[in-house]
């Protein structure tokens, strides 16, 4: 399995793997202190969160960003079943690895999330805004290859997903992905990671 050049920084796959077989409930989590967490969200009509003020190669404690209005299950749970939420250093940029879910505190009407992949190859990513009921309130969806052997490659990088102008507040999102294909067969998926998240409160008021 052929990682992207170490230039590119992009996570071997030995590198990735063994950061998810580390992820068991008696591995050490070093969890920084909460008050390293920005304090600005729920004051403040549009946030972003950067996951490297939280750090790379490390567990990643859900309500870390608390304070930004928004928070994350208390395990990451995928087609594979769930697992520790897990911060990895992916193409230069410290990112939560996927899929991902969370909620807000205060519900929203404008989502992005800046998306790499892990390993070379092609996959079409979803993302899907819920109104707090639990309903569906917008999708988008784009298909991305980073694979040096396909015609199709797009170059190496982080790329954006956005839902703006939602028809109702938002109250969570999901991001998850399909593999479609890779030059290398030994890719079977493209485990992938979210650098930052950036949302707008309903109304750009704080109530």
């Amino acid at each position: 399995m052929r990682p992207f050049p170490l230039a590119v920084l992009l996570a071997s796959t030995g590198t990735l793997l063994s950061a998810c077989t580390d992820r068991s409930p008696a591995a050490p989590a070093d969890q920084p202190p909460f008050a390293l967490s920005a304090r600005v969200g729920l004051g403040t009509p549009s946030v972003t969160i950067d996951f490297s003020s939280f750090g790379s190669s490390r567990f990643f404690v859900p309500d870390f960003y608390r304070l930004d209005g928004i928070l994350f299950p208390r395990e990451q749970c995928g087609a594979s079943g769930c697992d520790a939420w897990f911060v990895q250093f992916i193409q230069g940029d410290a990112a939560l690895v996927g899929p991902v879910t969370a909620t807000f505190a205060r519900p929203i009407s404008e989502l992005s999330v800046r998306v790499a992949p892990a390993l070379q190859g092609t996959a079409l990513y979803l993302l899907n805004a819920f109104a707090e009921s639990g309903a569906l309130l917008a999708t988008t969806s784009v298909t991305v290859t980073q694979d040096e052997g396909d015609p199709a490659n797009s170059g190496s990088g982080y790329f954006t997903m956005s839902l703006t102008n939602l028809p109702g507040p938002a109250g969570s999102f999901a991001l998850d992905n399909v593999f479609v294909r890779s030059s290398f067969p030994q890719n079977v998926a493209i485990p992938f990671g979210v650098s930052s998240i950036t949302y707008t409160h309903w109304g750009n008021q704080p109530q």
